[in-house]
Formats: structure tokens, C-alpha cells, sequence
């Protein structure tokens, strides 16, 4: 069973494994990060979701595990954002209407 609309503004990161991080990425699929982490704890108001920072690749070279995993990669297996590319078909306007309705579920 699917699980309802209603407050997916507060319910991020989207798709069944956590890989995209606000609702504004899962309207617009080319421009998903690859490499993303949370930068704090607050939603992002403008693309709702996640306030992330966007990285090149995980820093393997950092010691410290708990950094590490704070980052997602869509790289690796089971982690893909790929796919639910059905937003392309709508048109800027009407992703922004589509965002701004999910807003007030």
C-alpha cells in the first residue's frame, strides 16, 4: 500500500530508498544529485526537503565512519535515483504547481 500525501513536505528524503532529497529533484529527474549529504536539520522551504550539499564522490579518505556514512551516493548498488522520469513530460509551470499543491497536503 502506498503511503498517502499528505505532509510529504515534512517527509524527506523520497523514493523507496532515501535517494533524492527534496520534492523539487523528484520533479525535475536530470538534475538529481549523484552524491549528496544533509547539511542540517531545517527543510529546505524553496525546493521542499532536505538542505543537502552536493559532493563529487564520498571522501573515503576522512576518518571519521560517521561523516562517511552521511552521505548518499546513487552510485551504488540499491541506491539508484534513476527511473520516475515522468516529471519531464510537464512543463516548468506545471511542476511548479505540482510542488506548490504538495506544499499544502
Amino acid at each position: 500500500v502506498a503511503p498517502p500525501l499528505d505532509g510529504i513536505w515534512a517527509s524527506p528524503p523520497y523514493f523507496h530508498n532515501g535517494s533524492v532529497p527534496t520534492l523539487w529533484h523528484v520533479l525535475h529527474p536530470d538534475q538529481r544529485p549523484v552524491v549528496w549529504r544533509r547539511t542540517d536539520q531545517a527543510i529546505d522551504e524553496e525546493k521542499i526537503g532536505l538542505r543537502i550539499e552536493v559532493a563529487e564522490k564520498v571522501p573515503l579518505a576522512e576518518p571519521d565512519v560517521a561523516i562517511r556514512r552521511g552521505y548518499f551516493d546513487t552510485r551504488r548498488f540499491g541506491k539508484s535515483h534513476a527511473g520516475h522520469a515522468y516529471p519531464s513530460a510537464l512543463s516548468e509551470r506545471e511542476r511548479t504547481a505540482v510542488l506548490e499543491y504538495l506544499k499544502t497536503l
